[in-house]
């Protein structure tokens, strides 16, 4: 059995406006040396599975600056200092699209990169409601499309939606039904059905 590694400090190295690069401080268990790692401290994200009355699923595409690309994803974005998953989930989706909700429910939460990244990813269900203004970031110009179930896990296959936590989110939304909810929306474990 692995025990757990013990945190002696940890400082920041560089802060920027999305993210801390942080140095951990850690003993080991086994042998109490001393050693440190390299973590990015990153708020939680929210991705959005939208359906409207025809069932199809609400895409967005936008520019990346990560790989330089135009990107189709699902909605998503960060989740504020004060806000819960959920209600991030809900400002997010007027946000980046102008819908509102009729329903919200959380189908699955994964980490990010436990490797070297702190944050979560909450992924939710929302059967869209009425369609208003937008309010992009500075930084975004986003366009909407309706995609089929059909067609949406032909974008994935295609690779064509590529995005990793878009790709979960959707998984979780193509599975939910085999394997029942898998979290609440605060990130706590539940048991999958059987």
């Amino acid at each position: 059995m692995i025990d757990e590694w013990k945190i002696l400090k940890s400082e920041k190295l560089l802060g920027l406006n999305i993210f801390d690069v942080v140095r951990r401080y850690y003993q080991r268990p086994d042998n109490k040396k001393k050693i440190y790692a390299h973590i990015l401290e990153l708020p939680n994200w929210v991705n959005i599975v939208g359906i409207d009355e025809e069932n199809r699923i609400l895409l967005i595409k936008q520019f990346r600056f990560g790989n330089n690309r135009i990107e189709l994803e699902i909605p998503g974005g960060i989740i504020e200092k004060e806000e819960t998953p959920k209600e991030a989930a809900i400002r997010e989706l007027k946000e980046e699209t102008g819908y509102t909700v009729k329903t919200i429910k959380s189908i699955g939460t994964v980490d990010a990169n436990p490797a070297f990244m702190n944050n979560k990813c909450f992924t939710f269900l929302a059967e869209l409601s009425t369609k208003g203004c937008t309010n992009f970031d500075p930084n975004e110009i986003i366009e909407l499309e309706f995609a089929t179930p059909s067609q949406v896990k032909q974008y994935l296959h295609g690779n064509i939606i590529s995005n990793a936590y878009c790709v979960i989110g959707l998984f979780w939304y193509f599975f939910s039904e085999e394997f029942g909810p898998s979290v609440n929306t605060m990130g706590e474990i539940r048991t999958p059905k059987k």
